[in-house]
C-alpha cells in the first residue's frame, strides 16, 4: 500500500464511558498522567483519553478494571501553539529531565532564538549551545549532543543545521559557517522570483539586504549594460538580469567560491548568455570595462569609495547611473551625500561630465548602533 504521510500516531489510552469520563479525566489531570501530545478521541459512547504510565495508573485506588480499559489507539497529535523557539526549549527540557540533568537559565539563554532558513538548512547564531555548561555536558555525552541538535532541526522543520561564525578576516570575506547536522552546505532557494545557489560553508549570503535586492530588481534596466563591481554570488547581479531585464551584466568578483555560486545561479535562472564574469581584483579588472556601462553597481560595505573613480570611467560617454553602498552614521548622512557628490564631480571632470546629481537615497538597514547601511543613486551626465 502506498500513500501520503500519516500524521497520526498510536498511543496508550484509557477507554471510558462518557457518563464517567469527566471524573476519570480529572483523576488523570490531578496525577499528571495525561499525555498532552495527543487529542482526546471520541469513540461514540466512549472516549479515549491519551495517558502515560499505564502500569502506575492500574495500581491507583480509583482505577476500576471493569469500567476502564487500556488500549493502543490511533490518536491525532495536538497542533503546537508554541513558536519554534519555545518548542526547542520545551523539548530539550523534557529530554534533560528524563536524563536526570539540570536545565539552567544560562543553558536556555544559549539556545537559538533566531536563525536563517535556506530551503531545508537553518543557520543558527554563533553562540548557540556554545556556553561552558553546554560544552561540559556534551564532552561527557556525545550522543545527547546529537539528540539535542536533532530536536532543534525537527523544531525548525529542517534536515540540516549550520552554526554561524564571523566572516573570515581575509580579502575574500570567506564564510566560516560550520555544519552541525548534515554534511553538505549546498543550498538552492528562491527569493523574489530569483533562484540562488551557494554553499553556506564557503560563501556568505547577505540576507539582511533583502529590501535593497528587491528594490534593485524592480528598476527597469531594459537595454542597459550594467557593471556589478562586487558581485559575490549574484545578490544584485541575478535580480538585475532576471527581474530588471538588463541587456548584459559584467560581474566582477575575486572569490572563486562566489564565482562558482554565481555561475550555478545564472544557469538556474537561464541568464548565462547575458552575463560575463570578470574574475580578479576589481581595482584592476574594472579598467577593462571603461566606457561600456549604462549603470554601475558598487555593493560593498563598509565603503566603496576606492572604486568611485573607476565607476565613473566605466560609464558610457552618454553617462549613466551609479549605485553607491556605504555605512554612515545616521547624523552624518546628509553631509556624507554632499561629500560623495563633490568627489564624484571631481572624478567626472576628465570625462567631460558636468551634471552629477542625487536621484535617490535608500536607508537599507541599521548596520550597527547609530550606523546605517545606505545606498546613494547618482545620475552622471
Amino acid at each position: 500500500m502506498t500513500g501520503g504521510i500519516n500524521h497520526q500516531n498510536g498511543g496508550f489510552s484509557i477507554v471510558v464511558d462518557k457518563s464517567i469520563a469527566s471524573v476519570i479525566h480529572q483523576h488523570l489531570v490531578d496525577g499528571g498522567y495525561i499525555n498532552n501530545d495527543y487529542v482526546i478521541k471520541d469513540l461514540g459512547q466512549h472516549i479515549a483519553i491519551p495517558i502515560t504510565n499505564p502500569g502506575v495508573i492500574r495500581k491507583l485506588d480509583w482505577f476500576d478494571e471493569e469500567k476502564l480499559q487500556f488500549e493502543t489507539i490511533i490518536l491525532e497529535p495536538k497542533k503546537s501553539t508554541n513558536t519554534p523557539a519555545q518548542e526547542i526549549v520545551s523539548k530539550i527540557e523534557k529530554l534533560l529531565v528524563a536524563n536526570s540533568l539540570i536545565f539552567t537559565k544560562e543553558m536556555v539563554n544559549f539556545l537559538p532564538k533566531k536563525w536563517e532558513l535556506f530551503s531545508d538548512l537553518a543557520i543558527v547564531p554563533s553562540d548557540s549551545l556554545d556556553s561552558k555548561e553546554w560544552q561540559d555536558l556534551f564532552s561527557k555525552n556525545e550522543a545527547l549532543s546529537e539528540e539535542i541538535w536533532q530536536i532543534i532541526a525537527d523544531s525548525l522543520k529542517v534536515s540540516r543545521i549550520a552554526r554561524q561564525s564571523e566572516i573570515a578576516n581575509d580579502k575574500l570575506r570567506s564564510s566560516q559557517v560550520k555544519m552541525i547536522v548534515g554534511d553538505s552546505g549546498e543550498v538552492e532557494f528562491v527569493d523574489y522570483g530569483v533562484k540562488f545557489w551557494l554553499d553556506v560553508t564557503k560563501v556568505m549570503f547577505s540576507s539582511g539586504n533583502v529590501t535593497e535586492r528587491h528594490r534593485i530588481g524592480s528598476i527597469d534596466m531594459t537595454g542597459e549594460v550594467v557593471v556589478d563591481a562586487f558581485s559575490g554570488i549574484g545578490y544584485y547581479t541575478l535580480p538585475m538580469l532576471v527581474r530588471s531585464n538588463a541587456k548584459h551584466v559584467y560581474a566582477c568578483e575575486l572569490n572563486p567560491n562566489s564565482i562558482d555560486a554565481l555561475t550555478k545561479g545564472a544557469d538556474l535562472n537561464a541568464v548565462s548568455d547575458r552575463l560575463t564574469i570578470i574574475e580578479g581584483d576589481n581595482q584592476i579588472t574594472l579598467k577593462s570595462l571603461s566606457r561600456m556601462a549604462d549603470r554601475v553597481h558598487l555593493g560593498i560595505l563598509p565603503s566603496s569609495e576606492n572604486t568611485w573613480q573607476l565607476a565613473i570611467d566605466c560609464l558610457k560617454q552618454s553617462g549613466g547611473i551609479i549605485h553607491i553602498h556605504m555605512n554612515v552614521r545616521e547624523n552624518e548622512i546628509s553631509s556624507f551625500v554632499d561629500y560623495c557628490l563633490k568627489q564624484l564631480k571631481q572624478y567626472a571632470v576628465h570625462r567631460e561630465f558636468n551634471v552629477v546629481e542625487l536621484i535617490h537615497l535608500e536607508k537599507v538597514k541599521w548596520y550597527a548602533p547609530h550606523i546605517r547601511h545606505i545606498v546613494i543613486d547618482v545620475s552622471v551626465k
